[in-house]
């Protein structure tokens, strides 16, 4: 039995759970799925009779099975591969609207230039630099056999150029991804099956799970689930009310302005902010109006200027509480 633990790199005294931890880690390197090695066939063989033997001998001496309940031992459904996790980045109008967009997803697999071993074969062979042919390198107890070339002094080989030497290159696969509306930060879509594969074989893959970020948007900033906009707006329009044009991700919207002062305040229309999703009701588009005056209005506009300025202090005290105070406390008019 302790064959099987060295095997596994554990000590004895393991438990049941230390046993499947190792086992998980050494078969996803392994797996003849995944390592091209034709050793690794015959490996794998010997780290699943290791990982058997030892169980079955702590279930069968009662080591707390119970505490380590798990797929193989709890009667639950078979164990999926790990899970992997992506960042899907989208506009502000895809979150709120909805939207299809495609993802990569990105898996290592063996280089299919060097079949995963790392090296090319050379058509000419190469005098090995390290030793510069000589076959010795000096170590530190003088010379030694040059471990590039096996002492050869000259090369055969060389790290593989498909995959700089590493085994391994990049798949990637495309996929459409429905994203529904009212998605924010943070939120996460998950899609079945499309995660790492199991190290053994009859186990289905983990899952993709994409988490939300919302990029930046020039107009709107999100508060929660409302929606917020500064919409500059004239002085006058404010003082007499009417119809105001607000842009919207669902599109331009008219609100109805009520007569005012022309100082900035707030317009709330509700349920007009992002789309209700699960137990998170929609919410609110907040307008946050600020008053523009006039900047050098042409000659022809001051007399109507003028007009309008002598109706209003006419009535100073209504129209300018303030401007009639002040005049009356250093004017004395």
């Amino acid at each position: 039995m302790s064959d099987a633990h060295h095997l596994l790199g554990l000590q004895p005294g393991a438990t049941p759970q230390q046993v499947k931890r190792a086992f998980r880690k050494l078969a996803m390197q392994w797996h003849p799925d995944r390592n091209p090695d034709p050793a690794a066939i015959e490996h794998f063989k010997a780290l699943r009779q290791a990982h058997d033997r030892l169980l079955a001998t702590l279930l069968d001496g009662g080591e707390a099975a119970d505490a380590d309940a798990s797929p193989e031992t709890s009667g639950a459904p078979p164990a999926r591969g790990a899970d992997r996790w992506q960042t899907l980045e989208i506009s502000l109008e895809d979150a709120f609207r909805g939207a299809t967009r495609p993802v990569c997803v990105r898996t290592p697999r063996p280089c299919t230039h060097c079949t995963g071993s790392g090296i090319e074969k050379l058509s000419v062979s190469r005098l090995c630099e390290p030793c510069r042919g000589s076959g010795r390198v000096r170590g530190a107890k003088g010379l030694i056999r040059c471990p590039e070339c096996d002492g050869r002094g000259y090369r055969n080989t060389q790290a593989c150029t498909h995959c700089s030497g590493s085994g391994e290159e990049v798949a990637e696969r495309w996929l459409q991804v429905v994203i529904p509306p009212g998605l924010v930060d943070d939120d996460e879509l998950r899609l079945s099956g499309e995660g790492e594969p199991h190290p053994e074989v009859g186990h289905p893959p983990g899952d993709l799970r994409l988490r939300i970020r919302l990029q930046p948007h020039p107009l709107f900033r999100r508060d929660a689930r409302n929606l917020v906009l500064q919409r500059p707006v004239s002085a006058l329009r404010m003082l007499i009310g009417g119809s105001l044009r607000i842009p919207h991700p669902g599109g331009v919207r008219s609100v109805a302005l009520e007569p005012g002062v022309a100082h900035a305040r707030t317009l709330r229309l509700s349920g007009a902010g992002f789309p209700a999703r699960g137990k998170h009701p929609a919410g609110d588009l907040v307008i946050e109006l600020e008053p523009m005056l006039p900047q050098t209005p042409e000659k022809p506009l001051h007399t109507l200027i003028e007009q309008l300025d002598n109706a209003l202090t006419a009535r100073a005290s209504h129209h300018f509480p303030e401007l009639a105070r002040w005049e009356e406390d250093w004017l004395g008019d």
